[in-house]
């Protein structure tokens, strides 16, 4: 890099080096120069410049001048030329904040990769600027495990393509062979704002089990004129670890017994509870089949276990919704399946005196609200509890049959309108390892209820409107026959009539 002193001497001296002496102690001094760049460099991306300066005995000048001591010592020796900072240091406190990394691997329902089935993992990036200054040309890096290949930047959430086009990403590789990849964010993050985008890379090249968990390492980093103190480094670097295996094969396929079934709603809470299970409302049965696929690479497995989700109460309440009775079990092999279910099953120990309190609905009552649905196939969602089904061996070519038999608490279910709730079971292990479960390894059973109460009110007023119509309907039947004569008819001829008439002739 050169700078230009006059027109006859383009290129006449290195820039670096250069010194610049001010003999009057009362003025300052200022030197203007450009810069120029051979024509090989052709990426000023990575470019900046940095200027070291010894002034002394410039404790008198103003504090306008640029250079004096304090402004120094605040820049760590480097005075930044036309920074897009405006701190008189040229230096911005920026501090990037990466958040936790969640990924998710294509085809749906793998949490690890399978050899030969996932094809993607796309991660999904937020990185924050929460410094006390703008963020300068900030940066995302990520470093790939062997056999991993960047594929691209894209969109997530509800963003698009033009919300994201400005991140860059490229790929290099560093001495040790190590691919990264390195993404530009943007060129001036402000304080407060967010760069949120995903992150996709392939996995078809993982062929073995040479690898068995991956770790993908991000991290963010400003560049000047910004800099963030060693103290806050501390969240700018996110770990990823994601397991390998070969998929197990093992499918669940659960059903409801049935889909759509009616329930009381106008049912109160007595003083105790039901005595009976018929007496907490209507049958709710899920079943389940469990069995490995016929091109499954192993034929046994052993020590399967089954995380079971099950809608036992309604959100954060002590109220029961789907009251688990029991669990009947159907397998070839005795005393080979069980499930633990900590007290879950049968948990209120039913008690005696039960009152199932209804009440008569008025015309002016507000209408039923159907309830939100209650789907434990999301972990996180409220009044979901879990318990474990275990299976000592699973053979191919043998099914084990569970049958989650319950019933919908119908009281906690008061003056409410539709209802749906999933319950849901997943393979979460086995004894052998280098095992990972795919989408047929988990299985949602949907039951749907509706208040049966308000289904008769609707044929009531259906029944009564026929019958007034028909009332209605038969009258003017009778009316028309009327007009028409039908009820004045002349009375047959008689015996004795036709008598006379003989006597008459003769």
């Amino acid at each position: 890099m050169y700078f230009k002193p006059s027109t006859s001497d383009p290129k006449s001296q290195n820039l670096m080096g250069r010194t610049i002496v001010s003999t009057d102690g009362t003025q300052s001094c200022t030197s203007m120069f450009k810069s120029y760049f051979n024509d090989e460099i052709y990426d000023f991306r990575h470019i900046y410049f940095k200027l070291e300066a010894d002034v002394k005995d410039s404790r008198s000048f103003s504090s306008r001048v640029t250079l004096n001591d304090k402004l120094i010592d605040a820049a760590e020796d480097r005075v930044v030329m036309q920074s897009g900072c405006t701190k008189p240091s040229g230096v911005c406190q920026a501090d990037l904040v990466l958040s936790p990394i969640n990924f998710e691997i294509s085809p749906k329902g793998y949490d690890a990769i399978a050899i030969d089935r996932t094809d993607y993992v796309v991660f999904n990036i937020n990185v924050t600027n929460k410094g006390e200054d703008d963020a300068f040309r900030p940066e995302l890096s990520l470093t790939l495990p062997r056999n991993i290949i960047f594929n691209r930047r894209q969109a997530i959430g509800d963003l698009t393509e033009e919300d994201v086009g400005h991140i860059k990403c490229i790929t290099k590789q560093d001495e040790d062979l190590t691919n990264k990849v390195i993404c530009s964010l943007s060129q001036e993050l402000k304080v407060g704002a967010s760069e949120v985008f995903g992150l996709s890379v392939i996995t078809t090249n993982i062929e073995d089990l040479s690898q068995k968990k991956l770790v993908f390492d991000f991290n963010a980093r400003v560049q000047e004129p910004s800099e963030e103190l060693e103290t806050l480094l501390g969240d700018n670097n996110q770990k990823v670890t994601i397991q390998v295996g070969y998929p197990a094969g093992i499918e669940l396929l659960g059903r409801p017994l049935r889909e759509r079934q009616p329930y009381s709603n106008d049912v109160k809470k007595g003083s105790s509870s039901p005595s009976t299970a018929k007496a907490i409302g209507p049958d709710v049965r899920h079943e389940l089949e469990v069995s490995i696929a016929e091109g499954a690479q192993e034929d046994s497995f052993d020590n399967v276990v089954l995380e079971v989700n099950w809608p036992e109460y309604l959100g954060d309440s002590e109220d029961y919704l789907l009251y688990l009775v029991h669990v009947s079990i159907e397998d070839p092999t005795e005393d080979n399946t069980y499930c633990v279910s900590n007290g879950l099953i049968n948990e209120a120990d039913v008690e005696d005196n039960t009152v199932r309190k209804r009440r008569r609905r008025s015309t002016d009552e507000e209408v039923p609200q159907d309830l939100a649905p209650v789907n434990c196939a999301d972990t996180d969602t409220p009044g979901c509890r879990n318990f474990n089904c275990y299976i000592t061996r699973l053979e191919k070519g043998n099914t084990i049959k569970f049958k989650f038999m319950a019933r919908l608490w119908e009281s906690t279910l008061f003056n409410v309108g539709n209802v749906n709730v999933t319950s849901f079971v997943n393979v979460t292990s086995v004894a052998q390892e280098d095992f990972v479960f795919g989408p047929e390894g988990k299985s949602a059973m949907k039951s749907q209820f509706y208040p049966s109460s308000a289904t008769k009110r609707n044929y009531l007023w259906i029944i009564i409107g026929s019958v007034i119509a028909g009332i209605l309907l038969l009258v003017l039947i009778i009316i028309v026959l009327w007009k028409c004569g039908f009820f004045k008819r002349k009375a047959p001829p008689t015996v004795r009539a036709e008598a006379h008439e003989q006597e008459a002739e003769g």
